[in-house]
């Protein structure tokens, strides 16, 4: 089972859109170990009773299919000069204190400064790219989980994805 931190922005997608009948987030919970920080954990219960994903991301937590771990982010550390959210840091900090295969994030900045950290940064696209390829999904299955949740990315990112899958090349140009 692959281990994944999640941040908000993901933890969003996969709880707003689904595939054949199911969420994504419950598709995902099963073949994935989903982790959040506390700070996400807390945007979710807060707007649990105005938003349907953060509804159903309370669901999943209190079900025990999403994890939730509780982090300190050290004060006027490196995170605090990056202009993060207290989820996206939290997520970081936590990666950084565990073992995971992935921190999942849309979110460009924390994107970035996980990876500058070494700490596996990915994309929910990516991260479905790389379920295909342990063969944890199948090509079916990501196509239309793709076509879900395109309306989330700009259209740079659904296309590159779909030749990713085409092609089974990360570095394709056409």
């Amino acid at each position: 089972m692959i281990k994944v931190i999640f941040d908000s922005s993901v933890l969003i997608t996969c709880c707003k859109f689904a595939v054949d009948g199911k969420l994504l987030i419950e598709h995902l919970s099963g073949i994935c170990k989903i982790l959040i920080p506390d700070a996400v954990s807390e945007e979710a219960i807060a707007a649990g009773a105005k938003y349907r994903d953060a509804a159903v991301a309370e669901q999943m937590i209190r079900g025990g299919r999403i994890k939730v771990e509780q982090v300190t982010v050290p004060a006027g550390g490196v995170l605090d000069r990056y202009r993060l959210g207290k989820g996206e840091k939290e997520a970081i900090v936590l990666g950084t204190k565990m073992e995971a295969d992935f921190i999942c994030t849309d979110d460009r900045l924390a994107y970035i400064v996980a990876n500058r950290m070494k700490l596996n940064g990915i994309l929910c696209l990516d991260l479905l790219i790389e379920l295909w390829e342990r063969r944890f999904i199948g090509r079916e299955f990501i196509e239309r989980a793709i076509e879900a949740i395109k309306p989330r990315y700009p259209e740079g990112f659904v296309y590159h994805t779909m030749r990713i899958l085409e092609r089974g090349d990360r570095r394709c140009l056409e």
